[in-house]
């Protein structure tokens, strides 16, 4: 899913920065590169590449503001940090019945009591698609 959604963001022009456990980022490198048959999504690892440069950066941790000047955070089975209030937009994507499920859970209350936010709950349906299932 992090990757569909990667690529619904680089469509948009808009820039990203996924942080996902650093043992899990060289799988996500590779199906950057290799999902979509046609075509790939040009992004980087973190310090490997001219940061600012790419258009999607992959990193173990949250930094803000990010090299590559993201207003969108990609959360895959993390926590919500302390910077997420400098992104426009926070995704926190975690597989059901996990830790991180949990963990979003908790985070999800904290972001109702923040009247800052405006978070909003979605659950990918059978079909593949999404469906608001809570929020502000």
């Amino acid at each position: 899913m992090a990757v569909r959604l990667a690529a619904k963001a680089y469509a948009a022009g808009q820039r990203l920065l996924v942080v996902a456990d650093a043992a899990e980022l060289p799988a996500l490198d590779r199906l950057l590169w290799t999902q979509e048959p046609a075509s790939f999504l040009p992004h980087a690892m973190a310090g490997a590449l001219d940061d600012r440069e790419q258009p999607i950066l992959l990193a173990p941790e949250p930094v803000a503001p990010p090299a590559n000047g993201a207003r969108l955070l990609m959360l895959v089975g993390q926590p919500l940090p302390p910077v997420a209030d400098r992104f426009d937009r926070v995704l926190l994507l975690f597989e059901a019945g996990t830790d991180a499920h949990a963990r979003a859970r908790d985070d999800w209350r904290a972001a109702m009591g923040d009247s800052a936010l405006r978070p909003s709950y979605w659950q990918q349906t059978e079909r593949g698609g999404w469906m608001e299932k809570g929020g502000t």
